[in-house]
């Protein structure tokens, strides 16, 4: 008798942040320049990682600088491979404001391989202490920086034997109809326990309010509001097949339209990993046609990576002569006011 066994290898990409609260700001200039204080560790994607604050500065030349530095600390010891060229990873450091946002023109993003052990890297020339001393960003000599890390992390997982995409469209066992945007699209209920239970609660929870005749119907119906039916069969179709629809590689103005409305539905439903994904698509084709409803976007689900590619994109002269000739910061201004003077910092200091 034969036996028989699926398994995946998984790459996914991974974020998470790390705050770190500079407290008693005036009191750290007596740390020499050169010598750093180092953060407590945290992990992103199974790497531990830390933060080196210079109060003044790493090296001579930069004695009059704050430096920070962002250094791998230790490597997962459950990698499938062994990372000889190191760890890469994407790194966002920022200078908060009192209200705890990213000050734009103090927000730097860098895509690095870190080498083991102790691979490292940084701003030598930060901010000054007078820019930091004069930003309002300090309150009672208390001061906050935010480091977000982006790496991706590889595992082995046994799988098991079904074709999901075989599934996607057969009424046949269907458990689920969802009424989206004027349609009526079917679902396997166990195949959305097996690639989002959140999804599965969002629709059992809505299951609740039912009649018990509605209930005991051959296929239960559910009425999804604020979603048009192409998004919810897009996710449906990363559901049950672990990648975006084809029509997305195109990297158009369409494309980018379905990644803004994944992203929400991703937001929706809590699914992490679908958010990175879009958030990566959206960070690789900003246009001049779409920037500045990602860039909204990016505001509106905190998504601090694909506002800064957005913001850096705008800065370049030829993108922002084209941005006013057809309107756009007018719709910026309208809809998100507070964006528009994060822009109008960051140029300036560009």
């Amino acid at each position: 008798m034969s036996s028989r066994s699926t398994s995946a290898i998984i790459a996914r990409a991974v974020s998470g942040h790390h705050l770190l609260k500079i407290d008693g700001h005036s009191q750290t200039k007596v740390v020499t320049n050169s010598s750093d204080i180092k953060s407590c560790t945290f992990h992103v994607g199974g790497h531990a990682w830390r933060i080196k604050y210079y109060p003044n500065g790493q090296g001579s030349d930069n004695a009059n600088y704050i430096s920070v530095f962002i250094q791998l600390a230790s490597v997962s010891t459950d990698l499938p491979f062994k990372p000889d060229k190191g760890i890469s990873a994407q790194c966002v450091l920022s200078l908060l404001d009192r209200a705890g946002k990213p000050v734009p023109s103090y927000t730097f993003t860098f895509d690095r391989s870190f080498t083991t052990p102790q691979g490292e890297w940084g701003w030598h020339k930060f901010i000054t202490r007078s820019e930091l001393e004069n930003s309002g960003c300090l309150k009672d000599d208390c001061f906050t920086l935010r480091c977000d890390i982006t790496v991706t992390e590889l595992c082995a997982e046994e799988t098991e034997d079904h074709d999901f995409t075989d599934l996607l469209w057969k009424k046949e066992g269907a458990h689920v109809a969802f009424h989206v945007g004027g349609e009526t699209i079917v679902a396997h209920r166990w195949v959305l326990a097996a690639r989002s239970p959140i999804l599965k609660a969002a629709a059992e929870a809505e299951l609740l309010g039912m009649s018990e005749r509605e209930k005991k119907a051959p296929m239960a119906t559910v009425r999804i509001d604020g979603m048009e039916a192409k998004m919810f069969k897009a996710l449906l179709h990363y559901i049950c097949t672990d990648a975006l629809p084809d029509e997305m590689d195109k990297g158009d103005e369409a494309a980018t339209a379905m990644a803004h409305g994944l992203l929400e539905a991703a937001d929706r439903y809590k699914m992490e990993r679908l958010k990175l994904i879009c958030e990566d698509m959206l960070c690789k084709h900003v246009s001049t046609g779409t920037v500045i409803t990602t860039l909204v976007l990016a505001e509106q689900q905190h998504r601090q990576r694909l506002k800064a590619a957005c913001i850096d994109f705008l800065i370049s002269p030829n993108n922002m002569k084209v941005i006013l000739e057809n309107g756009g910061f007018k719709h910026l201004q309208r809809s998100c006011p507070s964006v528009l003077m994060d822009l109008i910092g960051r140029a300036k200091v560009a």
